[in-house]
């Protein structure tokens, strides 16, 4: 979705529903601008949904993929929203067995002593998001792997609550959803990893955009062959890898709902038999070409 589109919408929501807003939480202009500035109309309507306890019609698959963009934005837990842990609270807490064991996991695991904002966060993971000590210690292990398979250092705590966050709205609360959502989730990172190596990516972990690039594809229901066959229309349309280029293409294809290159290729030759003399280069091969062009 276009930026200014959601710009539009965002602002408009705030101008018509700003007393029922003012009644739950107003949004502040620095998340409309993120909102906008990321594009993503999921991710901005479950927002704006959110703050204002409205209802939204959403499948469980756009509203996990509109939860991590949220929780990528650092939108996913306002910081007015976070319960206050004071040092007594904290020390009151430590008090008890189970979740004294829970910090001794996790300080073994994370290689360190936690400070004591570290444990804030611990506190807010287990007492408020009520996320059970097997869940997060098993959550704080899939952190921890994630960020040494791509590359990244330590997560902090912090990170990895917002995280713990997007676990509690998905309803990844019990040992039962854990273990096939990490199971997912790894196969998903495996399958970026096989799409960075058609792409001849190597050596390097991919950047914020071009990873919201390939988790679109995925999302849209793409195999390697198809992206493969893309990329390669890619390269010999503009002498290399052009990201938008690409995906300008994987989204037309999945505008007509082609997704496998049998489809795509039934879908191309109607087209070429349509039009027998048309030689050169189609008109959306043109217009993504001057998009491209235009963005470079």
């Amino acid at each position: 979705m276009n930026c200014a589109i959601i710009s539009y919408i965002i602002m408009g929501i705030l101008s018509k529903g700003a007393k029922k807003m003012a009644e739950q939480r107003a949004i502040l202009p620095d998340e409309a601008r993120l909102l906008a500035e990321r594009g993503d109309g999921d991710a901005a309507l479950l927002y704006l949904a959110m703050q204002s306890g409205a209802a939204v019609q959403m499948t469980e698959q756009r509203r996990k993929a509109a939860l991590r963009v949220l929780a990528e934005l650092g939108l996913l837990l306002p910081e007015e929203h976070r319960p206050e842990q004071t040092e007594q609270t904290t020390a009151d807490r430590l008090r008890d067995g189970e979740f004294q064991r829970l910090v001794g996991e996790t300080q073994r695991m994370m290689g360190r002593v936690l400070s004591t904002e570290e444990l804030k966060c611990l506190i807010t993971m287990h007492d408020y998001l009520r996320l059970p000590s097997d869940v997060l210690s098993v959550l704080i292990s899939y952190c921890l792997q994630r960020a040494n398979l791509r590359g990244k250092p330590v997560p902090s705590l912090r990170t990895i609550e917002k995280e713990a966050y997007l676990w509690a709205d998905s309803g990844v609360d019990t040992m039962e959803a854990a273990i096939p959502y990490i199971q997912s989730q790894l196969a998903r990172q495996t399958r970026t990893g096989h799409i960075c190596a058609l792409l001849q990516i190597s050596g390097r972990s991919l950047t914020a955009a071009e990873l919201r690039y390939v988790e679109g594809w995925i999302d849209w229901g793409f195999p390697d062959d198809a992206i493969a066959m893309a990329y390669e229309k890619t390269c010999l349309n503009t002498g290399g890898l052009k990201w938008p280029y690409l995906n300008s293409i994987l989204k037309s294809w999945h505008t007509q709902g082609l997704h496998t290159v049998k489809e795509i290729k039934a879908g191309d030759g109607g087209a070429k038999k349509q039009k027998p003399a048309d030689k050169g280069l189609t008109d959306l091969e043109q217009k993504l070409i001057r998009q491209m062009m235009e963005e470079d």
